[in-house]
């Protein structure tokens, strides 16, 4: 056991409740188990065609650096790509190229604050914010949300109380990782003025814009207020385009000191991956907008499938999410992380078993989300039906020790 000091910022950047029991699944994997994963966001659509088309238009003989800001190519594809399918007016020089949504996030946090200062998020949240907070230093304020009324907005005045003189910004994700909700137009205004009114920063995490059900359109911040300075939007395209391999994510804003101070960030860490850039932009170019559309239809099913089944497994709390592909249901259990490990270490029914991620990860707040899991309907529905209904046997069996 080595004795040199582990520095705070260390100690607090948590493990992920997504990963962390990984290795669990991996032994019943050895063992011969099948692990139906409903414990992480990766998607099984395949990748667009058009992004190995783009790869085959590659004939550079060096595989050079790009700007820092993202290659000019996909800075002009992706805002052209934005513009025609939300009717936005955004501008290429507006864009910071990331690796991935979490590069936007970090840098997103630090050139809002410094270390110690404050970022509100609504509680629960995505799991990593934990520890992008972590790694840069500021410390996250959970404004509490409840599975009782679908995980809504509080009211202005409730979110006012936790604002301090040590508050920078505040951060949403719409649609919700991990809940599934979608914020209203209403609610989202309500954020915008709040931070105008105190001066402080909007981060809007849309990496899952389009996955939207029951009617809904996607639908950007940008919408609202796409002149405001204290705006900045977070962007991917893991999710959308099932490319979560390729690590290519944004950040967008006008405002010309955030977007500076990002550069120099990114200045740091030099360009992110060329090969990924070159495809990505030849894809927003070529790809249709049937390819989106037909991942609606696929996750909507999903989606219907995984709320018939939680239905019918007696003492689980859950709801129909109305987007994204994640919803949190809570457990007739005390400890739904015991209950995960109990899933992958001790039960399996027919050679199977069942993978979720404790809800408890997903919080701030102490406490909370301790009989909850969170679950990703990512794959397919017949599979999602035998997941469910080994998760409803584990129950029994779990119960019964």
């Amino acid at each position: 056991m080595s004795s040199l000091p582990v520095p705070q910022r260390a100690r607090r950047t948590p493990a992920s409740p997504i990963r962390k029991l990984a290795p669990l699944a991996q032994a019943a994997a050895a063992a011969g188990t099948k692990v139906y994963h409903l414990n992480i966001g990766q998607p099984d659509i395949k990748s667009p065609k058009e992004f190995f088309d783009g790869l085959q238009q590659f004939h550079e003989s060096v595989i050079a650096y790009e700007p820092s800001q993202g290659s000019p190519s996909l800075c002009d594809a992706w805002s052209r790509y934005t513009n025609r399918t939300l009717k936005l007016n955004t501008k290429p020089e507006h864009f910071q190229i990331t690796m991935g949504g979490s590069e936007a996030l970090l840098f997103a946090f630090m050139a809002c604050s410094d270390p110690g200062d404050e970022v509100l998020i609504f509680d629960p949240t995505y799991s990593n914010y934990i520890g992008f907070a972590a790694m840069s230093g500021i410390t996250l304020i959970p404004v509490p949300t409840s599975i009782e009324n679908e995980f809504a907005l509080p009211s202005r005045e409730e979110i006012e109380r936790y604002i301090t003189p040590k508050t920078r910004a505040i951060l949403f994700c719409s649609p919700n990782n991990p809940t599934g909700t979608i914020y209203t137009h209403k609610e989202q205004q309500r954020l915008i003025d709040i931070s105008k009114d105190r001066n402080l920063y909007l981060i809007a995490d849309e990496t899952y814009r389009e996955f939207i059900y029951d009617g809904s359109e996607p639908f950007s911040i940008f919408h609202l207020d796409q002149a405001c300075e204290n705006i900045i939007v977070v962007d991917s395209m893991s999710k959308r385009f099932s490319l979560t391999g390729s690590r290519i994510g944004c950040l967008i804003t006008c405002n010309e000191e955030i977007l500076k101070t990002c550069l120099h960030f990114a200045q740091a860490r030099l360009s992110c991956p060329t090969l990924e850039q070159y495809a990505t932009a030849y894809m927003l170019d070529h790809i249709s907008d049937d390819f989106v559309k037909a991942i609606q239809v696929e996750y909507r099913h999903r989606r219907d499938t995984l709320h018939h089944a939680l239905s019918a497994l007696p003492g689980v709390t859950s709801f129909k999410p109305h987007g994204a592909f994640y919803t949190l249901a809570k457990l007739p259990v005390e400890n739904a992380e015991e209950f995960a490990r109990f899933m992958l270490s001790e039960f399996s029914f027919a050679g199977a078993t069942t993978f979720v991620a404790p809800g408890a990860g997903f919080y701030c707040t102490e406490g909370r989300g301790k009989d909850e899991v969170r679950i990703a309907y990512v794959l397919q529905a017949e599979d999602i039906e035998k997941a469910v209904e080994l998760l409803g046997l584990g129950l029994e069996a779990f119960l019964k020790r």
